[in-house]
């Protein structure tokens, strides 16, 4: 062989072995940015739990702080529009139905509260969300919202004792 056959052939070997080489480190640094869509169910489960801490956290910021409240609150939904709705009070979740619901409102605090309705869609017919408690023996209304004709994220305050 010659010496300059040699040299290339040296010069290819070089580039052969240094290719695999970057493209793994270039697999591996996308797997670090993009990890992959099927994963073992293990892998899954911990990325399900650290979204939902993640996602936990705002609400817990958003909660005020006291002591919960004596009267026992209930949260009552009537929906005829069967639009889907969420609620949430002081940042916790409650629940979304597209039906009519009765919930006990176990995160209201003494003071006041915020309570947050989102609807999807425009309801054509009547939708109400109430916030019910009993004092003195007698069923007291402590708020009524009316969501007929109107869509999106609304906001109240009540005060709760």
């Amino acid at each position: 062989m010659t010496l300059a056959k040699i040299a290339v052939f040296s010069i290819l070997v070089a580039l052969l072995v240094a290719l695999p080489a970057c493209s793994k480190q270039k697999k591996a640094s996308s797997e670090q940015q993009n990890p992959p869509a099927a994963s073992t169910p293990g892998e899954g489960q911990s990325a399900t739990t650290s979204t939902q801490q993640t996602s936990a956290s705002p609400n817990a910021a958003q909660q005020p702080n006291g002591p919960r409240a004596t009267d026992k609150y209930v949260l009552d939904l009537t929906n005829y529009a069967k639009v889907p709705v969420t609620v949430k009070v002081n940042g916790q979740w409650v629940g979304q139905w597209d039906n009519h619901a009765n919930v006990p409102l176990d995160m209201v605090v003494k003071g006041e509260n915020q309570l947050t309705v989102d609807l999807a869609s425009q309801p054509q017919n009547t939708v109400t969300v109430n916030i019910n408690t009993t004092r003195d023996g007698q069923g007291v209304t402590i708020l009524s919202l009316n969501f007929q004709g109107q869509s999106g994220t609304h906001t109240s305050t009540f005060v709760a004792r």
